[in-house]
């Protein structure tokens, strides 16, 4: 059964470019493998953001390695004050 779930995830495409929508379909990806994600949090905290997208990316699944490096991709760079 579980390698049945791991080839249809993997057979999977996001096509959107909806980062909401997107990041959602990470959400799913990741309670796949048993792993929460709080969208919110996600969205306002870039210290979690990395830690479930470093999470995704060495699961082990090449969709949700994709899906977080294109998650990634779409967060804003911090950027230095005062220089």
């Amino acid at each position: 059964m579980r390698t049945a779930m791991v080839t249809t995830m993997n057979s999977l495409q996001i096509d959107s470019n909806d980062p909401l929508t997107e990041l959602v379909a990470f959400k799913w990806l990741m309670a796949g493998r048993g792993w929460w994600v709080d969208v919110p949090r996600f969205r306002r905290d870039m210290v979690y953001a990395q830690e479930c997208a470093h999470r995704a990316a060495e699961s082990g699944q090449e969709l949700l390695a994709r899906s977080s490096a294109a998650l990634l991709a779409q967060m804003p760079r911090p950027t230095l004050q005062g220089t």
